[in-house]
């Protein structure tokens, strides 16, 4: 009888076993992603998102976000998209919340990313930011967001299992625990910054929000089959605060074949590719006086040219702009940034030193860290030295590393790498070897789906 016993489930096993390969061999299985931002071949978190699921039959994924951006359609081809507008709009109109994006109509939409960045940079940003997250999220249960149109764009999609990349709004973690509890099905979440750690301040618009948010974030770890977190760092200290399950993936990279680095002419070329947003702006403002003294005092030319998805405003702007020494030059397409890479002498990495933006970037390491080194390129770091993103730089050697907010250690380091082209090419092939060892896309994608397939295949 004992031996009768262990054979059937050994044969238990192995029917799970070979369902479970069948089912995901060609990636069969329905995935809703729901996060703030959509699929995107540029955007940091779209960006990873796209890394992630790059393999995955396009017909078994949807999205469900919630930002005013246009999706890229190389990945997914299912959108559904609720913006805070549209949920302020539902007070006057009752079951008219967001809608589908489809190919077609995504053509015709015209993204105004100035217009956007005005009303959420100066709103959000510059004024009471903790009231704005906490109105927010009232708004949202207020209105409440389950319409029609929601409802059967996931029953038509009919999802096995949700991947959710969460952020600081609690309404996103009432999407999710509806949408989860209410067909049955598992849940896995990916962590980029944090959000729910406590910070030293008075508001209490920000411990009423957190405290509402600390307990979604709680439901969704308990809840959640796999927490996928963005570094060491996070993981652990999450592991011990929330629990949980955890894998660590940062952003992964296709290696785009660029150039090995030779150093050309005297004037050596500093590029910045990324979120300007957390005072990172303030940190390349000081790269640009910088350069612009290194050069009246000792005829040293470093020339900074600064791209990002969003256009900052013109006070920002005029911080940017040092007369030939540094430019904003607004936003590129891979292909067009990867051609401005390879014509770049140095990669800059910037953290803010500011106390509010190191809450929120302590733990996470930037998804352009892994596009930088695979880049062939030395790169600068200028940031603190208790941020995720620049300890995972100063721990693996791959960058020339500022941990201090100071005009004279930035511009000794900056005449360090502009002088010395040992030290670029040192760099650039140290990064290069790093990211194909670690950041390889392949391999991540190859985990996000292992991961996907224990949580669908294990007993509810």
């Amino acid at each position: 009888m004992k031996l009768l016993t262990t054979f059937i489930g050994a044969l238990n096993n192995l029917v799970q076993s070979f369902f479970q390969i069948m089912l995901f061999k060609d990636h069969k299985v329905r995935v809703l992603v729901i996060s703030h931002n959509s699929f995107s071949d540029t955007q940091s978190n779209g960006k990873t998102l796209s890394a992630f699921f790059k393999n995955w039959d396009r017909e078994n994924l949807a999205q469900l976000y919630f930002t005013a951006s246009v999706p890229d359609f190389t990945v997914c081809q299912k959108y559904f998209r609720i913006t805070d507008f549209d949920i302020l709009k539902g007070i006057a109109f009752k079951g008219i919340h967001g809608g589908r994006i489809e190919n077609e109509r995504a053509t015709n939409i015209v993204y105004n990313k100035k217009g956007l960045k005005s009303f959420y940079f100066d709103l959000f940003n510059r004024y009471a930011c903790y009231l704005f997250r906490l109105l927010r999220d009232v708004i949202w249960r207020f209105v409440g967001f389950e319409s029609k149109m929601l409802t059967a764009f996931i029953d038509e999609f009919n999802p096995q299992v949700v991947f959710f990349q969460s952020s600081s709004g609690t309404f996103a973690f009432s999407i999710v625990k509806w949408v989860c509890q209410t067909r049955n099905i598992p849940l896995v979440m990916q962590t980029t910054d944090d959000y729910v750690t406590g910070k030293l301040t008075l508001s209490p618009f920000f411990w009423i929000h957190h405290f509402h948010l600390k307990k979604a974030y709680k439901w969704a770890v308990s809840y959640a089959d796999c927490v996928i977190a963005i570094g060491d760092k996070m993981a652990h200290e999450y592991k011990i605060r929330f629990g949980g399950n955890y894998y660590v993936a940062m952003n992964s990279i296709q290696d785009p074949r660029l150039p090995a680095y030779v150093s050309g002419t005297e004037k050596i070329r500093f590029l910045y590719a990324g979120n300007l947003g957390l005072n990172r702006w303030k940190v390349l403002s000081l790269i640009a006086v910088c350069l612009e003294e290194l050069y009246l005092e000792e005829k040293l030319f470093g020339e900074l040219s600064i791209y990002s998805l969003i256009e900052p405003n013109n006070d920002v702007l005029n911080y940017l702009n040092v007369n030939c020494f540094s430019q904003f030059r607004g936003s590129l397409d891979t292909d067009d940034l990867n051609r401005e890479k390879s014509l770049s002498d140095i990669l800059v990495h910037v953290e803010s030193f500011d106390t509010k933006s190191k809450h929120i970037t302590r733990l996470s390491v930037s998804t352009k860290i892994p596009e930088y080194l695979i880049s062939k390129r030395c790169i600068l770091a200028v940031g603190p030295s208790d941020v995720a993103s620049m300890e995972y730089l100063a721990k693996n050697d791959l960058a020339v590393i500022v941990n201090y907010n100071n005009k004279s250690k930035i511009k000794s380091a900056l005449k360090k790498i502009i002088i010395d082209e040992q030290v670029r090419i040192k760099y650039s092939i140290i990064g290069f070897e790093h990211a194909i060892l670690w950041h390889d896309a392949d391999l991540t994608s190859k985990n996000i789906d292992n991961i996907i397939s224990k949580a669908v295949s294990r007993p509810k």
